[in-house]
C-alpha cells in the first residue's frame, strides 16, 4: 500500500498549490499542510520552497518526487 501523503506530494506539485491540491484530494488545507511536514521531518528535508505565491520544489524534493512517482507507477501495475 502506498503512503497517502505520496499521492498528496504529488497533488501540490501538479497543482502547483497546498489549497487546490487539498480540493482536489477531498482534504483540508491543514491537512495536506501536515501530510507534507510530515514527510519532511521524515526525510529530514525540506521539500517545496515558496517564492511569493509559486510553490517549487527543492532539489532534494525533485528526487523524492521522482521515488514517489515510481513507486505510484509500480504500484499501479
Amino acid at each position: 500500500m502506498i503512503d497517502p501523503k505520496l499521492y498528496t506530494l504529488l497533488a501540490v506539485l501538479e497543482h502547483k498549490s497546498y489549497t487546490r491540491a487539498a480540493e482536489h484530494l477531498s482534504l483540508t488545507q491543514p491537512a495536506v499542510t501536515q501530510h507534507i511536514k510530515q514527510l519532511e521531518r521524515e526525510l529530514g528535508i525540506k521539500i517545496f520552497n515558496r517564492a511569493g505565491n509559486e510553490i517549487k520544489p527543492t532539489e532534494q524534493g525533485e528526487i523524492v518526487i521522482s521515488y514517489a512517482r515510481r513507486n505510484i507507477a509500480l504500484y499501479q501495475r
